[in-house]
């Protein structure tokens, strides 16, 4: 990974804050100070500073010439004369005149320093570590490969640059929703510890985190909740709940649905069974590492398989505003 990634993206994301397509950096040039050189259709603009891109009515002119231009519509920047060199056919000094001349970096390039340098103030604030999520069945409702927090938030603050050289109140409003004088941004909580990120330990990925793995188009059944007794007796693992026996779990129905819970050994994940075949019951039965599961009524096919997610640490991510009281 690039120590440089953004975490968000240069379109969707930033046009989420605001129109930031209004706001590329274009500057207007003079357009009466061309003169004629010595040489035929080469024109000059002095005093233009500096050019990266040139534009004539919007369009892209390409790459500036490496030597001085000499065919249609190619320009250079000559830096040591501060000097604009632009070669048309057929033209004049009043025909440019009447033209509309803008120069400006490459606005995705522009886009994509801008949305790099943000992620990096990112992580340079928070001061913890930052993780892709590569596993799509972690990814979330965005399926993003970071949390959502940190691609609003460096959305967020590239827009603010991007717009701060035309409205520096727009730009302090947007900012202020990532980093407050208040300290209640987004960036500003998140390094607080109001939001955890998706490797991080926090409550919920010690009580357990339930995702699906893979189930049949037809399944409505579902692990309704986990319960424990004390923190999980595993720093981390990533259980999986596989419906051995299928069937229609339903109340004043006997059940014939059969769970198995599979855990990590020292060759990897779901290598070893702790629970074979129990039957679904409706009551909180056994899990794993001290826990529990219930199961909601619904159909169950044969193969159905669930994640369950434990993850425990010594080192708690959010500020202390309760205990925490296990039954």
């Amino acid at each position: 990974m690039s120590r440089y990634e953004a975490f968000c993206n240069t379109t969707t994301d930033l046009q989420a804050i605001c129109d930031i397509d209004s706001y590329d950096r274009k500057r207007v040039l003079p357009n009466n100070a061309w003169v004629a050189s010595s040489t035929s259709n080469l024109y000059f603009l002095h005093n233009s500073g500096f050019c990266s891109v040139l534009y004539r009515n919007g369009k892209d002119l390409g790459a500036a010439q490496s030597s001085e231009p000499s065919s249609n519509q190619t320009w250079r920047y000559v830096a040591a004369d501060d000097r604009l060199e632009y070669f048309e056919t057929s033209s004049s000094v009043t025909a440019l005149e009447a033209l509309n001349f803008e120069e400006s970096q490459d606005f995705s390039t522009l886009k994509t320093q801008v949305v790099n340098e943000s992620a990096d103030l990112i992580r340079s604030y928070i001061n913890r570590p930052v993780y892709r999520r590569k596993n799509a069945d972690l990814q979330g409702a965005s399926s993003r490969e970071y949390d959502f927090i940190l691609v609003r938030i460096n959305a967020l603050l590239a827009a603010s640059d991007l717009v701060r050289r035309y409205d520096e109140e727009k730009a302090d409003e947007i900012y202020s929703k990532a980093i407050s004088v208040d300290g209640d941004g987004l960036l500003d909580r998140l390094k607080r510890g109001d939001f955890a990120l998706w490797h991080e330990t926090t409550n919920r990925s010690e009580d357990g985190i339930v995702q699906v793995v893979s189930i049949d188009s037809s399944t409505t059944g579902y692990p309704r909740d986990i319960k424990m007794h004390g923190p999980p007796n595993v720093d981390y693992d990533e259980i999986r709940l596989v419906i051995s026996t299928g069937g229609n779990f339903q109340p004043k129905s006997a059940s014939t649905v059969k769970y198995d819970v599979l855990v990590k050994d020292d060759t990897g994940l779901g290598m070893s069974k702790v629970v074979d075949a129990e039957t679904i019951t409706g009551s909180y039965q056994t899990c794993a590492y001290g826990s529990q599961v219930i199961w909601q009524p619904g159909l169950y096919v044969t193969g159905d398989e669930f994640a369950v997610t434990f993850q425990s640490s010594d080192v708690a991510v959010g500020s202390v505003k309760s205990g925490q009281m296990y039954r």
